[in-house]
């Protein structure tokens, strides 16, 4: 079966007439301010001088002794970048994998892989607004109306909290505005995709503005499925946001957030997926005794290190379903006060996520293996924060800080009738003989003992419940002494006291949360300092040197999907994971605003540090049925190091580049008690993986990407912007398997259009991944329940269409 590319042909006529409307219109006065005001870097021939909040205070980026990179709005739309995951070509040192709601990974400098656990946070903290989201799942949704994205790289425990060993994510939405304002954006696509979105703000009183943000994101699917001819892989996301701002004087305002999104779709459900591993076979041959049909793939090329894996992604054989299902909402509240020289902040916020997913294990036609989870997350934060007035040379600013985060995880697995065969080995009508004959003669047919018990797999439910509480209460401080007018010294402590605790216990009814739980109880507590001090001089106004000493530590986690009796008691909880960062680097702005860049060195050294490992252990049901589990435990040390440098030009108007090399060896320092990949001998259940990479840290990421305009007329201009990303092998299994080696590809996106100088309309023709690179993000290890298999998640394919904007 071909794969399925569609593209609407009366939305390429209307572009091409609104494109042959917008040369002949009239031109707007060249002297028009608001024009200057529209001005992007390649308009104005200068680098933009951007402005961060990175230490809870507004500053040039340039000024902030962090290694950080921001991403402005304009930035983000310029190749269709809608999803936190494209600052993997953005940024440096990054890797954001969404897979879906629950199994989203986002590491920087290499740690923070470890995904879908519900009762451990992640490594590299995500705020939007100033509010921690205290699950990574609830980043995934589309950007829409993004002011700026700010990615801070190791620990930043002291402003942003204790869980950002790594670094942080912070995201700001637009303000409402008190003048009014109207945009909006069409995108049509391949793959029948379709983008609306689009936002009002104005004045409600003099005092009182507004803003309302939508969206909606759908696209048919590009994997097709042999079981039933049905295309999947598809999207629908949806959401909304609205804000309210007072501002009664220019000393006190008050900003509301409301939002709500949702996504459905049989993006990321795991089993449709293919399989492929060192014995790809061995699934398809236990498939094929039972009559069924799966899609495998072979390994192809080599490499240096091992085997690569290319398989195309896009088939599947999945006979049952593949759905996965977000929804979530959230409300703020941000009062800023000046009162004398201080200024209080107070940030309240709610935040509710749901998941739901049911997905076809085995990924076979046969009527095998169905599992899924069903979560809901609720999370209360308080933040107050108080900048006081410049005491001497000291700036100083202190607050403290509290979260509360309840879950309640049910992960369900379900038999189907072909479930007896394939856990035996034998035929279901052989089974039925086999249980016959011991049911008529149990002495003479003892052999035959667990028989009936794997029949009694056909139709079985299986639940694992869990409901993880963590309740975070922190004081912090940071102060920064003006020694000299060129040279700072920063210092800042947080200290941090969090307490988790959950039961964890099974049933066999499907969202039974009647259950009595107890069956396991786990509760832990821990009191950790986090610190920094750095010192920034400034030899010249353009030019600033920086080194930086910081401590981060990340809380203790807890294991949520782990039926009791899969492991010990002591495994259910694990230990707090502390990095400490060194760092120098050198900030520059050189030729009038022509050319910015910025190059840290860097070495952080991880203890405890918190990993996946995958599993098979006995159902916990038992009559010898296996469950794949995937608890998280402390590796030992790591240790993570490289350089990094970033850099952004406009030598002359109407060109503008910017682009970013770095170099990162992350590598596990001690970690004896890893999983085994598939290659290791038969039999072992530990393996030794202390000097070998990290999982999912490529040594190398590159990114450059820049926008050429020439004018059209007085009032217009068209331009292209090109974009390029390229990252270096990486192990994609946290086993470190040499199958699961993926990386070493480049994507590519290009984008044409006209617009008018004035922002009022812009028209453009993009494509993303236009080299159609099936490339492998990660891997699923299924260890020794199916021998030598792992599960690829892949990239998306090529797509291309044309988008619309518009502004009033």
């Amino acid at each position: 079966m071909p794969r399925k590319t569609t593209f609407n042909t009366h939305l390429l006529s209307c572009c091409a007439l609104a494109m042959a409307a917008a040369l002949t219109a009239p031109a707007a006065h060249a002297g028009d301010a608001s024009a200057a005001a529209a001005a992007t870097p390649a308009q104005s021939g200068e680098v933009d001088d951007i402005v961060v909040t990175a230490r809870k205070v507004k500053e040039r980026a340039a000024d902030v002794p962090i290694a950080i990179s921001a991403i402005g709005g304009d930035r983000l739309g310029q190749n269709q970048h809608i999803r936190l995951e494209d600052l993997n070509q953005l940024a440096p040192s990054t890797v954001v994998v969404i897979t879906n709601g629950h199994q989203t990974t986002m590491s920087i400098r290499g740690i923070g892989n470890n995904p879908g656990s519900d009762g451990l946070e992640n490594s590299a903290g995500v705020f939007v607004d100033g509010v921690y989201l205290g699950r990574p799942g609830m980043a995934s949704m589309d950007l829409i109306d993004i002011k700026q994205i700010e990615q801070l790289r190791g620990p930043q425990g002291t402003l942003f909290g204790k869980n950002t060993t790594a670094g942080a994510i912070n995201i700001t939405t637009e303000l409402p505005d008190f003048k009014w304002g109207l945009k909006g954006a069409a995108t049509y696509g391949n793959y029948n995709y379709k983008q609306f979105q689009g936002s009002i703000t104005g004045p409600i009183t003099p005092q009182l503005a507004f803003r309302l943000t939508g969206y909606s994101t759908t696209r048919d699917g590009d994997v097709y499925n042999v079981a039933n001819g049905q295309w999947v892989n598809n999207l629908n996301r949806n959401g909304a946001r609205a804000q309210v701002l007072w501002k009664p004087s220019p000393d006190f305002s008050l900003r509301l957030i409301g939002e709500y999104s949702a996504e459905q779709q049989s993006t990321g459900a795991l089993a449709f997926l293919p399989t492929i591993g060192s014995q790809g076979t061995a699934l398809a041959a236990k498939v094929a005794a039972i009559g069924g049909t799966i899609i495998t793939n072979p390994h192809v090329g080599m490499i240096a290190k091992g085997l690569v894996v290319d398989p195309s992604g896009a088939y599947t054989a999945a006979g049952g379903p593949l759905e996965t299902g977000t929804r979530q909402g959230a409300g703020s509240a941000e009062i800023n006060w000046k009162l004398g020289g201080f200024t209080l902040t107070s940030l309240t916020a709610f935040r509710y996520w749901q998941y739901d997913s049911r997905a076809d294990t085995e990924s076979s036609s046969a009527d095998v293996l169905y599992g899924g989870y069903h979560i809901q997350d609720r999370q209360w934060t308080q933040e107050l924060r108080l900048a006081f007035p410049r005491i001497g040379n000291v700036d100083l600013i202190a607050g403290v800080y509290y979260f509360n985060q309840f879950v309640k995880t049910d992960a369900h697995t379900e038999y189907g009738a072909d479930a007896p065969a394939y856990l035996s080995g034998q035929s279901n009508a052989t089974l039925q003989t086999e249980a016959a004959l011991y049911n008529s003669n149990p002495a003479a047919y003892a052999a035959y003992a667990s028989i009936p018990a794997v029949l009694g797999y056909a139709g079985k439910h299986v639940n694992t419940y869990a409901d993880p509480l963590t309740r975070s209460i922190a004081a912090f401080g940071q102060a920064t002494w003006h020694v000299m007018p060129k040279w700072n010294i920063t210092g800042g402590v947080r200290v941090t006291h969090e307490t988790k605790q959950e039961n964890v216990w099974s049933g066999t009814t499907n969202n039974d949360w009647q259950v009595t739980p107890g069956a396991v109880f786990v509760r832990i507590s821990d009191t950790a300092p986090s610190w920094l001090i750095s010192s920034d001089y400034h030899p010249t106004p353009s030019l600033m040197t920086y080194f930086t000493v910081s401590h981060g530590e990340k809380a203790g986690g807890l294991n949520t999907t782990q039926a009791p009796g899969t492991l010990p008691l002591d495994q259910y909880a694990v230990r707090p994971e502390t990095a400490t960062n060194y760092e120098v680097g050198i900030k520059g702005d050189w030729f009038h605003h022509k050319l910015s860049a910025t190059l840290d060195v860097f070495r952080m050294d991880i203890s405890n540090y918190q990993a996946n490992v995958t599993q098979v252990v006995p159902s916990p049901s038992g009559a010898g049925g296996m469950s794949i589990i995937n608890p998280i435990v402390s590796a030992g040390a790591a240790r993570t190091q490289g350089v990094e440098f970033e850099a952004t030009a406009a030598p002359v108007r109407g060109l503008s580049f910017h682009g970013f090399v770095a170099y990162n060896d992350a590598k596990y320092l001690s970690y004896t008690s890893a999983p085994c990949p598939i290659e290791a001998p038969t039999g072992s259940t530990t393996c030794d993986l202390s000097g070998k990479p990290i999982v999912g840290a490529p040594k190398w990421t590159m990114g450059l990407n820049g926008t050429a305009e020439t004018p059209v007329g007085r009032s217009r201009a068209v331009y292209f912007s090109p974009e390029v990303s390229w990252r270096s092998h990486y192990y994609g299994s946290n086993d470190d398997s040499i199958y699961s080696i993926t990386g070493n590809y480049a994507v590519v996106n290009l984008r044409l259009g006209i617009r008018d100088n004035e922002g009022r309309w812009d028209l453009s023709f993009w494509g993303r991944n236009v080299a159609n690179k099936r490339r492998i993000n990660n891997y699923f290890n299924y260890g020794t329940l199916v021998p030598g298999t792992l599960v690829a998640f892949f990239g998306d394919p090529a797509t291309y269409g044309a988008t619309l904007r518009v502004k009033l």
